[in-house]
């Protein structure tokens, strides 16, 4: 019986694998969001939280197109500790993502490392009504990123961190309040 299973695992393992010529990547992981407005996310402050999402990879060789989506909750205002979920007031936003994979260096054909190009459209869903951010502080209904990372393919496993450089404000009316954001991912490539 073990080797049995043993058996159906390995070929399981192996066909998503060989299969990566196109797919979906389902993944969740932690969200770090660091506004530039230092009146508004003070230095060593941070938006933290969780993100679920998933991406869609068409395969040619080396590079990959991906179009996906993610769901992103975080605390509305900025806090110095790391709070995954639990928070006194969250900040949800829905982000369309779409761009490109390459293949940086495959070990084998079960292990290969990987880096992106995407743009990032952050739409705000919902935000808690207290507290207000300071005095004068409105969020917009959405912003621009453009992303960046590293990471990994190991068999059907896929492990991702990835950094937003915000391009668009985030606050209304107020210059310098892009978003930067890290993540750090673990899914499943199917």
């Amino acid at each position: 019986m073990r080797y049995s299973i043993l058996f159906v695992f390995t070929l399981t393992f192996c066909t998503t694998v060989w299969s990566q010529d196109g797919g979906m990547r389902v993944y969740a992981g932690i969200t770090s969001m660091i506004n530039k407005d230092k009146i508004a996310n003070p230095s060593g402050f941070s938006h933290t939280g969780y993100h679920i999402g998933v991406d869609g990879r068409l395969m040619s060789g080396g590079m990959a197109f991906i179009v996906g989506g993610r769901f992103t909750s975080v605390s509305k205002l900025a806090t110095e500790d790391f709070q995954l979920s639990g928070h006194e007031a969250t900040l949800t936003t829905l982000n369309g993502r779409a761009g490109l994979d390459f293949s940086i260096f495959s070990f084998t054909p079960l292990f290969r490392l990987r880096t992106k190009a995407l743009a990032s459209f952050d739409v705000l869903l919902n935000q808690s009504d207290q507290p207000d951010p300071p005095a004068g502080y409105k969020f917009n209904d959405g912003w621009l990123g453009l992303v960046t990372g590293l990471g990994a393919d190991i068999g059907p496993a896929v492990i991702d961190i990835e950094y937003e450089l915000g391009v668009v404000n985030a606050y209304n009316m107020k210059k310098e309040s892009t978003f930067n954001s890290w993540t750090l991912s673990i899914g499943f490539f199917f």
